[in-house]
């Protein structure tokens, strides 16, 4: 009995040595009165956009504000809007697909429209949203090309070629500036053709031979961007002055050859005596052709004899030798008719710079 009054009297001592810990743990946990309370977001401030509205430029959303228990989670949807205005929520606004990041690259559908964004915050209470003020009208970006530069006038040595830009889209201001190449044949192997700058240029014998190409380099506020024009005609040397004598090599499409003036010595005929037959070849450019290959034969063929193909002369005539047949009948009226071709030598016969005529040689 003795023995069990000391061990019960040693327990209030152990409670009371372990109840400052105990009240010290029991401060550490809250009261179910006391849990924090989430409250739903709600906007605040309005979200902001930053960056030039151009076409390609990149813009940036700000979130605005928005009070609640954080942190939230952000998203966004970015709106196309008229011009005239979208109401405060951007009601009259079209989602634009696929734009629902912070930032968004302006696109081309974008130009002549504003632009808003509208974010949302949200939490596990609930969400809120708000939208920015529309951003300036949106402005075309660096100019582009739709319809390539082109030349106009002749290839020729001393002829003057004019540019033309073409078409292009872009932010207005436009300016254009030009550099004249000179290229080979084909139009390749270009290279700038020193002070050649201006919309218009004047051929040079250093241009003989070969293609004319232009480069319009096109800017704006945004940038620039260049395009070429299609090569001219291969160039080809000064003309002679009208009346002067050209070589048939200077012949080519589009001026072609022309038989313009003839002459017999005898007019009309009246014997069987060999006769002389000339042919004047010029070109529709009225120069004298020298060299053109001309060949005449009467119709039908035998009435008078043919004579073989000859080359016009420095002055652009050539003489014929030809006699009279059997065929032909003296004493009563007639005719004898002769083809006359002049051509270009190495061309087809019948092609190329080529002319033929039907003349008529009175027999009595």
């Amino acid at each position: 009995m003795k023995s069990t009054g000391r061990r019960g009297a040693r327990a209030p001592r152990v409670v009371a040595s372990l109840l400052p810990g105990l009240v010290a743990v029991a401060a550490l946990i809250p009261s179910a009165g006391s849990a924090q309370s989430q409250t739903a977001p709600s906007a605040t401030g309005q979200p902001t956009i930053s960056g030039r509205p151009v076409e390609g430029n990149l813009l940036t959303a700000s979130n605005g504000s928005f009070s609640g228990t954080g942190p939230f989670n952000y998203t966004y949807r970015w709106l196309r809007c008229p011009v005239s205005g979208s109401g405060g929520n951007g009601e009259r606004c079209t989602p634009i697909s696929g734009a629902t990041l912070q930032r968004y690259r302006v696109r081309a559908a974008d130009v002549d429209h504003r632009l808003r964004v509208r974010v949302t915050a949200a939490n596990s209470e609930g969400s809120a949203s708000a939208v920015s003020n529309a951003s300036g009208i949106v402005q075309a970006g660096p100019p582009r090309n739709t319809k390539a530069p082109t030349t106009s006038g002749t290839a020729q040595v001393g002829q003057t070629l004019t540019e033309n830009n073409g078409s292009w889209v872009g932010e207005q201001p436009i300016t254009f500036t030009y550099r004249w190449r000179r290229c080979d044949r084909t139009g390749a192997n270009c290279s700038d053709i020193s002070g050649a700058t201006a919309t218009t240029y004047v051929l040079t014998s250093a241009d003989e031979g070969t293609t004319l190409r232009v480069r319009v380099r096109a800017q704006n506020a945004s940038g620039a961007v260049t395009a070429t024009s299609a090569p001219t005609a291969v160039v080809v040397k000064a003309e002679a002055p009208g009346g002067a004598t050209v070589s048939i090599n200077d012949v080519s499409l589009p001026n072609r050859l022309i038989v313009d003036r003839l002459s017999f010595s005898q007019q009309p005929l009246r014997s069987r005596r060999t006769f002389s037959a000339r042919f004047h070849v010029s070109d529709s450019r009225n120069h004298s052709v020298m060299g053109a290959m001309v060949f005449v034969v009467a119709v039908p063929f035998g009435v008078a004899t043919t004579p073989a193909e000859a080359a016009t002369g420095s002055d652009g005539w050539v003489t014929f030798r030809m006699r009279p047949t059997r065929m032909v009948k003296f004493g009563r009226r007639g005719s004898i008719v002769m083809f006359v071709r002049a051509r270009r030598p190495g061309e087809p016969l019948l092609a190329g710079v080529s002319t033929r005529r039907l003349v008529n040689l009175s027999v009595r």
